[in-house]
């Protein structure tokens, strides 16, 4: 007994500190986007109503991500997820991606997925993250084209070429999108070569193993409707904040998601989502205040709402794995 409770007074002290660091840090962060946002032009200048369908948005992207997640962790497990679990795991993904570069943090929410093979899971993961990047490059290539006052907007012959190049990244995306067995190579390769003394990294290449064309083809699914999902709620914000069309809209928030996507990592984005935005959209004639502005709505809507909600599900995903260890000792008993 004595044992028993040593042991929780240690797991009540983890969870509390890992929710206190979590909620610091949120804090922090709203803080300095704060200084950085005027928030008087986002209270006279905003259309209310597109700032509602972008928040209405939300729960369709939190529950494209929950189906994606569960679609990858039932591949690594043999045992039925609970779906309470895949939740956990899913908001707990975006508050550890939230506060790492390049949200490289959202494979921690393996961690909270009990039942599954975590090396399996891990690399289902990384291919989750690179099949997040395929409807990026498709669209945002396309979008290039349409973007006005760039350095070739003069120059058939650039426009062009820039008609040729994306169309050629669509193609070759698409084709490595629905033919997993590239992966599967890779690993391989990795295995039997550089790796093949490891015997972690055999568990880590049955992930992908298991993933057959039909899968790749539900997960590309998957990620082009989450893309849609997210862009549409941008869009929205944009229109917001500017006079701007909505085509015109939906090709800059593609472009500029596109080149945030290549450059630096920075702590959950913060920066480069506002700067990307107010690059492209200001070759739009966009203020930077209102492109500004719709991109930290579109961090405040995404991320920093459901962090702050992963903050109180913490304890689900210690308590749960906690509950099924003991339950696990009384059988034994």
């Amino acid at each position: 007994m004595c044992g028993n409770k040593m042991k929780f007074d240690k797991k009540t002290a983890v969870i509390f500190s890992i929710k206190l660091i979590i909620a610091l840090t949120l804090a922090w962060i709203v803080i300095y986007n704060i200084e950085a946002v005027e928030l008087k032009y986002i209270v006279k200048n905003a259309d209310v109503s597109l700032i509602i369908f972008a928040v209405a948005l939300l729960p369709l992207n939190l529950y494209l991500q929950f189906r994606k997640w569960k679609y990858l962790a039932a591949k690594a497990s043999e045992e039925k997820i609970p779906d309470r679990q895949i939740w956990v795991s899913a908001f707990l993904g975006i508050a550890f991606g939230f506060i790492t570069p390049g949200r490289i943090g959202e494979l921690g929410k393996l961690f909270a997925v009990t039942g599954a093979d975590r090396l399996k899971l891990l690399s289902l993961g990384i291919i989750e993250k690179i099949y997040d990047v395929f409807p990026v490059l498709i669209f945002g290539s396309l979008s290039l084209v349409f973007l006005p006052h760039l350095f070739f907007s003069g120059s058939v012959t650039m426009r062009y070429n820039l008609i040729m190049f994306a169309a050629v990244i669509s193609v070759v995306t698409y084709f490595i999108a629905v033919h997993p067995g590239l992966f599967k190579t890779l690993f391989y390769y990795l295995k039997n070569t550089v790796l093949k003394k490891s015997v972690n990294f055999k568990r880590f290449c049955d992930g992908a193993k298991d993933l057959k064309r039909r899968d790749a083809g539900i997960l590309f699914l998957f990620s082009i409707l989450l893309f849609c999902v997210y862009t549409t709620q941008f869009a929205f914000l944009i229109m917001s904040f500017a006079q701007i069309d909505p085509f015109h809209a939906f090709t800059g928030v593609w472009a500029a998601v596109l080149l945030k996507t290549f450059l630096p990592l920075s702590l959950g984005d913060i920066g480069v989502r506002e700067s990307t935005a107010a690059f492209i959209f200001g070759l739009m004639e966009v203020s930077t205040e209102a492109s500004v502005s719709a991109a930290f709505l579109l961090f405040v809507i995404n991320i920093l709402i459901p962090s702050a909600v992963s903050v109180f599900l913490i304890p689900f995903a210690f308590i749960s794995k906690h509950s099924r260890s003991s339950e696990a000792d009384q059988d034994l008993r």
